[in-house]
């Protein structure tokens, strides 16, 4: 197991957070994150991207390639053949404006409040709502913004055929705040990333004073597809349910939960087979988890540490992908001892044996 940096940052505008990971057709892996922040929640948020042709050995810089007026927060991609598509989302100004007051201090607030008054009506009118942008040339260049009606941190999933598949949360516009609704959970499909299918609604587990949100859905084959959501309430609880469906995502069966504890879900599929499920651990010792399924999900395997060093609870995300050598890259967001931000990092490993 090896650890490394992608991007750390101590200028002002040097925050970077929520990434994702993808291994493109022509064998490179990229990394989306969301970058050049002031703090976790600010307007300055652009989503960028990396490149490593070496299996993660060296990175490009960051190149930015989402970027509207808003704030571009979690950063999602997923790659079929040579269209690659890269995913995100925002909040109001009103939102900024309210989260400012609250715990900035009075420079960051002067700051976060002289470019929300730059930001036009028409603009965020324009722009608020769950984005992505589309490459067609194996991710190279990106196409315009676009939105979507529902939105996930780490994005779609690629089914066996090609087709894209989104598992999230509604985006509500039924306030100011921006924010995403408890209670709607739907998917959408696509043949090329560009033309989606109307929302499917799927029904959300029940739990009383828990927030379900931050989902994410993986193909197994043969049309069965693995759905995780977090789960998080006011006493302590911050785990993953999972549910599977038969049907290509269309439905899904009952929630279950895993009682592992961290959260959001990261699936991915190994070449050999493995589900592999990634979370970030948001109690001590703070750090990066995983952990392995060779039943579709049905059952776990012990955990895996891949990190436990984290300073404190503003960490996680990680996310997968398999190395052309069958070993795994994974990636999250962390901040290192004496750092001023949260940068990007990464671990490569294997799998384990299996007993």
């Amino acid at each position: 197991m090896r650890h490394g940096t992608i991007m750390e940052s101590d200028l002002l505008f040097g925050g970077f957070n929520w990434p994702s990971a993808a291994r493109l057709a022509d064998g490179r892996i990229a990394v989306v994150a969301s970058g050049f922040r002031l703090a976790h929640v600010c307007p300055f948020g652009k989503v960028a991207i990396f490149y490593s042709s070496d299996g993660g050995e060296t990175w490009t810089p960051p190149a930015v390639i989402l970027d509207t007026p808003l704030d571009d927060r979690d950063a999602g991609i997923a790659v079929s053949g040579k269209r690659v598509l890269v995913t995100s989302f925002n909040n109001s100004r009103a939102f900024q404006r309210r989260l400012a007051a609250r715990d900035r201090t009075p420079l960051e607030q002067a700051l976060i409040g002289a470019y929300c008054d730059m930001v036009s009506d028409e603009e965020e009118e324009a722009y608020l709502g769950a984005t992505c942008v589309l490459s067609e040339d194996g991710g190279n260049t990106f196409g315009k913004v676009f939105r979507l009606p529902v939105s996930s941190p780490h994005g779609p999933c690629v089914r066996e055929d090609g087709s894209f598949y989104y598992l999230g949360k509604a985006f509500s516009m039924e306030d100011e705040s921006g924010k995403f609704p408890v209670d709607r959970l739907l998917s959408i499909e696509s043949a090329d990333g560009a033309h989606w299918t109307q929302p499917t609604e799927h029904a959300m587990p029940q739990r009383e004073g828990t927030l379900f949100c931050e989902p994410h859905a993986l193909s197994l084959g043969g049309g069965r597809m693995l759905a995780g959501l977090r789960a998080q309430d006011d006493k302590g609880l911050f785990t993953v349910y999972t549910a599977t469906g038969e049907d290509g995502g269309r439905t899904y069966g009952a929630w279950r939960q895993t009682g592992i504890e961290g959260s959001p879900p990261h699936f991915m599929r190994h070449s050999g087979g493995a589900v592999v499920l990634t979370y970030g651990r948001r109690i001590p010792p703070y750090g990066q988890r995983a952990r392995v399924s060779y039943d579709g999900g049905e059952s776990w395997g012990e955990e895996i540490v891949l990190r436990d060093d984290g300073l404190n609870w503003d960490l996680g995300y990680p996310a997968t992908c398999e190395c052309g050598d069958g070993s795994l890259l994974t990636v999250y967001y962390q901040r290192r001892k004496g750092a001023r931000h949260t940068g990007i990092a990464y671990t490569k490993w294997n799998l384990p044996e299996r007993q």
